[in-house]
């Protein structure tokens, strides 16, 4: 059977090596020119055209970074349990309210801002509640479980830089 000059297999042994075909592909399309904005919502999937730097922290508050309980760290007995009066709750959405008394806890879901006064949080699941009172075994550090503001970004700094594709974690950002 004879081979036909230009079936598959007529390369002569040269290919191209992947490298040489993507820096022949970008050599032949023209670079985009036009910019556009657009609303968030309709941004996922498109390309940046220039950094984007954060006008603010991320996150933008002290905030707790765990469904537990917030109080001062300088409340904890050194060496056995801890018993705080439950003060209240603070759900994320909530504003942080009045400062927290010494000898007292809040309770405090994932991303409530810090009560002032509070610099630590006690996991739910390592806390007992008993008859409106909160007892905390020992040894937590302090700021244990809190984010502080600009923890994930500081202001003025690159969120994202130009180039990147804006996918569902991008538009959240």
């Amino acid at each position: 059977m004879a081979q036909l000059s230009d079936d598959c297999f007529a390369h002569g042994g040269k290919l191209l090596s992947v490298e040489d075909a993507a820096a022949l592909v970008v050599a032949r399309v023209p670079p985009l020119e036009g910019r556009e904005t657009l609303p968030l919502i309709e941004a996922r999937g498109r390309i940046l055209a220039s950094n984007l730097h954060a006008p603010g922290p991320l996150p933008p508050f002290f905030n707790s970074a765990v469904d537990g309980y917030a109080f001062r760290h300088a409340d904890l007995e050194p060496a056995g349990e801890t018993v705080l009066r439950l003060e209240g709750r603070l759900a994320a959405g909530q504003a942080a309210g009045a400062a927290l008394p010494p000898g007292t806890a809040l309770r405090i879901l994932t991303g409530a801002p810090m009560p002032p006064g509070a610099d630590t949080v006690m996991m739910q699941e390592d806390a007992r509640l008993e008859d409106g009172l909160i007892r905390l075994p020992p040894g937590l550090k302090p700021g244990a479980n809190c984010r502080p503001a600009g923890e994930d970004v500081a202001q003025g700094e690159l969120a994202l830089p130009a180039g990147t594709r804006l996918g569902p974690a991008e538009v959240g950002l």
